[in-house]
């Protein structure tokens, strides 16, 4: 029965992110198929092979998403975890810009004594601070979570600060939560870089509790994109029990294939909170002095502004995550990004020496969510 319940967890959420894609502005998807090693504490170590598959619908300033995963381990023990999430951030009001989100999921891990199944519903409130190339942010959360003979509360303050550059990202985050009675406290940095075709992640934390597990926790992966749509990739690390998620601790090591719509690392820029939206304004979107254009360099096609009297050109868009990024000076007034995009459409915008957004010519104009206007290009 129970078993059973654990895949209808998994179909819930494969139902629901298929219903979600039809009415997306952007949908990305991706399915993992690895090797795992995985040593959970208080069991012996095994190995096992993994499955697991993400989907996001994104739109400015929105995005819902749904995962799951399956770890099925030589004793044929299974480990199950699904989730769905929603998050939008208001329209800027000067530099700050409020952020809404939600999380449901659980867990189910069955071959034991007994199946041992978890439950949580978080809902998460934040302030940012946004820059063009960095913000800080605090909020705090709260909710419901279900463990094996006990349900309860949740609730937890945090706060972060991160900072963009062209081709990685750094973010430091603090947070203290409390669940059932027992109170935990984390501090951990995360880490992301583009090298080429290499995507490169690491995270490093620690944490305080007299009720929980702490210690020091961190992981890191690697991938390497062998095509627009595949890439191999490699993880390992070690985690800490998470009491509202039902993350029970242990280390791990993982390699695999990855087949989706983002394994390109255009698709793969370093995501960090609170990023700004592009608002041209309405009436006037057009920047004077600039062109854009698609072309091929190195037989790949690539985002190029033609903007003689720049010094500096930014663009922020759907394959940057709408993060700001740095385009590199090519000589001559010519300036481009520095990651190769992926077919389809890309709507973008991009600003010279720290003035406004705007679009271009040589882009079409769309509409955005904030009454303002971003550039819209067909990437063949």
């Amino acid at each position: 029965m129970r078993r059973r319940a654990g895949r209808q967890l998994l179909i819930a959420l494969a139902a629901g992110a298929a219903a979600a894609a039809p009415c997306a502005a952007q949908v990305d998807a991706r399915f993992d198929a690895a090797i795992a090693y995985a040593k959970y504490d208080g069991y012996i170590g095994s190995g096992a092979a993994s499955l697991s598959s993400a989907v996001a619908w994104r739109s400015v300033g929105t995005t819902l998403g749904a995962r799951g995963t399956a770890l099925v381990f030589e004793s044929g023990n299974t480990s199950l975890q699904g989730s769905l999430s929603a998050g939008t951030f208001s329209p800027a009001v000067g530099p700050l810009r409020f952020e809404g989100a939600a999380e449901a999921g659980g867990s189910a891990y069955s071959g034991y004594s007994e199946v041992a199944r978890f439950a949580h519903a978080l809902g998460n409130l934040r302030l940012h601070l946004v820059e063009s190339r960095w913000g800080v942010w605090a909020g705090g959360l709260a909710g419901a979570v279900e463990t094996p003979g006990a349900d309860g509360g949740a609730s937890g303050v945090s706060a972060g600060a991160w900072l963009q550059m062209s081709a990685g990202a750094l973010d430091l985050s603090w947070g203290r939560q409390t669940s059932r009675g027992a109170t935990w406290s984390d501090l951990q940095g995360r880490a992301r870089w583009l090298v080429g075709p290499v995507t490169l992640e690491a995270l490093a934390g620690t944490r305080s509790s007299a009720a929980v597990a702490s210690g020091a926790y961190g992981d890191f992966s690697a991938s390497l994109r062998l095509s627009d749509r595949l890439a191999v990739v490699f993880a390992a690390g070690s985690y800490l029990s998470d009491p509202m998620r039902g993350t029970i601790p242990g280390r791990y090591a993982t390699v695999g294939l990855r087949l989706g719509t983002r394994t390109s690392a255009a698709r793969e820029m370093p995501h960090v909170p609170g990023a700004p939206s592009p608002q041209p304004s309405p009436t006037s979107p057009w920047l004077e002095g600039a062109r854009v254009s698609i072309e091929l360099l190195d037989g790949q096609p690539t985002l190029v502004v033609y903007a003689a009297a720049a010094h500096e050109v930014e663009v922020t868009g759907d394959f940057t995550g709408w993060q700001p990024a740095a385009m590199a000076a090519d000589g001559e007034g010519r300036f481009r990004y520095a990651l190769p995009l992926a077919a389809g459409v890309q709507r973008f915008s991009i600003r010279l020496d720290g003035g406004p957004w705007g679009v271009p010519e040589g882009a079409a104009l769309e509409a955005d969510e904030f009454g303002g206007s971003v550039g819209v290009l067909v990437v063949p």
